[in-house]
């Protein structure tokens, strides 16, 4: 039996009518027209309109009565005229969308003009008031609040599967409110130490020690609720699949029996756990869309096996193609041996449907650490994340802890996947894969060791939703967004383009007249100068420094 092990390193309610939107392409302004393109992640493109309601210019000679007249025809009425600029609010059927009534209305008699009702959104960059979110540097350094301006994971319905020791379900308020349990489908127990059913209910799920926890708040803590820390994906659900045995573990993942590697699990466990993560995967109705984390691996222990005559894939590796080929991406930790790539990491690129991505860390100084294992798998289709010193959820309630692995890089990337699916809830396991890779960050290592680099959530998501990165400035110089910046409304992030990037990056801010306002050493600013003041209104200018180069940029702080 193969022994796999931790990869760990020692609204309130309202009455109010909510705004009905929809999203609408130009094209479908014509008549007859297709529908709207789809983007890869099987999402509409276009701008987002009010549903159900369209502006109209009247022919000033055109008369009330001929006007009403022609609505009533068309199943319209007027919302409300604005006759000092001459354009009409009118309500479309019940029914019909802001495209055929585009064309229902066109070039009929008395009309000069139709136009869309526009949406809008604030642009502010959504800040969660959990308290510890400030010392969670990994969040500004995958420039996560950029990222919640897309999508904070409340679109639609994502669960993350943590094939791990068991999440603490009863003490930890950031967790346990977190945790699927619908239909029929909970947290399960996978026993690596039996042969009998595959996996049995453990709801509320119990630990067999501290890592699950761990890596779950990493993944999708209860967030913006005024406790502890913030996670990833703000919406996603968890499903804790234990695959370890309570009594074999120590709570630091130790070896509860000396001299014998008893805090471990084995592949017959891991494949019932994917077998069940990919059932409720096809109930898309209880969980939405399924990602899978897996923090775990062993050394040495490839996912293509030989029987002495063929080689051909293992258990575990056909267990993650069957995943990946119901639309379920997977984050696995790299390892933490130095060495090659750690299994079941390397099962990346063996299956043919593509989403399986092997997870490496990197540290506060865009360093690839130095335990994170490396490798061609790592390069063809993975990343790298945070995996040192990371501040998350412990066992019992409402503690935190440090820690370091790439036990804890993999999460990061569940999350964005989870945020990347909430927003794209049609994207295959391979387009989430592409959409993470294409917006990771250069940080100057050899891509046996950062992959595509490390996950940039505002990029990805960008890129998820615009299709391209190649009108994002970005990519070409270092800039500061949102410009203006409103410090009331969030934070401002920071893009440095892949020409400077390098280790121990620093931005200084200054005002126009040279004077140092504040040094950060993260993606993100509060707004605030270094003696925690909020700075006036005006313009400032940046100075990025990292081991690769220097470049500088300026933006506006409107209080």
């Amino acid at each position: 039996m193969r022994k796999i092990a931790l990869a760990i390193f020692l609204l309130a309610s309202s009455s109010a009518k909510a705004l009905k939107v929809e999203t609408f392409s130009p094209a479908q302004s014509q008549t007859n027209a297709a529908p709207a393109v789809q983007t890869p992640g099987g999402k509409p493109s276009g701008i987002l309109v009010a549903s159900g309601r369209l502006w109209v210019k009247f022919d000033p000679a055109f008369s009330q009565a001929q006007r009403s007249s022609l609505l009533a025809t068309l199943g319209c009425s007027v919302a409300r005229d604005y006759p000092n600029i001459g354009w009409t609010l009118i309500s479309l059927p019940p029914g019909l969308s802001v495209a055929d009534g585009l064309n229902l209305l066109k070039g009929k008699p008395g009309v000069l003009a139709v136009d869309i009702d526009r949406a809008y959104k604030a642009n502010s960059t959504p800040t969660p008031n959990d308290p510890l979110f400030p010392s969670q540097y990994a969040l500004s350094q995958i420039d996560a609040p950029g990222g919640w301006q897309y999508e904070t994971g409340q679109t639609s319905t994502v669960t993350i599967a943590m094939i791990d020791t068991g999440i603490d379900g009863t003490a930890q308020p950031d967790l346990d409110g977190k945790l699927l349990n619908s239909s029929g489908f909970q947290s399960q127990f996978c026993d690596p130490d039996t042969t009998g059913s595959p996996c049995v209910p453990d709801s509320p799920p119990i630990y067999a020690c501290n890592h699950a926890t761990r890596t779950s708040g990493i993944a999708a803590a209860e967030t913006n609720n005024g406790l502890d820390i913030a996670g990833v994906s703000w919406g996603a659900k968890l499903l804790s699949l234990r695959v370890f045995n309570s009594a074999d573990c120590t709570l630091d993942c130790g070896d509860s029996i000396p001299l014998i590697t008893s805090c471990s699990t084995d592949d017959a466990a891991i494949v019932n756990a994917i077998e069940y993560a990919v059932s409720l995967a096809t109930n898309p109705s209880v969980g939405g869309r399924v990602v899978i984390n897996m923090s775990l691996g062993a050394s040495g222990t490839p996912c293509l096996s030989t029987d002495g005559s063929t080689t051909t894939t293992t258990a575990v590796a056909d267990a993650i193609a069957l995943s990946t080929s119901t639309g379920i991406p997977l984050a696995i930790s790299a390892g933490n041996d130095a060495s090659s790539i750690n299994a079941p990491a390397d099962c990346a690129g063996t299956t043919d449907s593509g989403g399986v991505m092997p997870v490496g860390a990197d540290d506060q100084n865009n360093q690839i650490a130095y335990f994170s294992s490396n490798g061609p798998e790592l390069a063809a289709n993975g990343v790298v994340a945070p995996g040192v010193n990371d501040v998350t959820t412990d066992v019992s309630s409402g503690t935190t802890s440090s820690a370091s692995g790439t036990s804890f890089s993999a999460p990061h990337v569940a999350g964005l996947a989870a945020l990347l699916l909430s927003a794209h809830p049609n994207a295959s396991a391979a387009q989430v894969q592409y959409w993470i890779r294409g917006g990771a960050d250069n940080i100057g290592a050899d891509a046996n060791y950062q992959g595509a680099g490390r996950i940039n959530l505002f990029k990805s998501l960008r890129l998820a939703q615009n299709g391209t990165l190649s009108n994002f400035t970005g990519e070409s110089k270092a800039i500061a967004f949102p410009n203006p910046f409103h410090p009331n409304q969030g934070e401002l992030s920071f893009s440095i383009p892949g020409s400077v990037a390098g280790s121990n990056p620093t931005i200084k801010i200054y005002t126009v007249a040279g004077q140092l306002v504040n040094t950060i050493t993260g993606l993100t600013w509060d707004g605030r100068n270094s003696g925690g003041q909020l700075v006036a209104s005006g313009t400032y200018i940046f100075l990025v420094t990292t081991g690769g180069g220097n470049t500088k940029g300026r933006f506006s702080v409107i209080r």
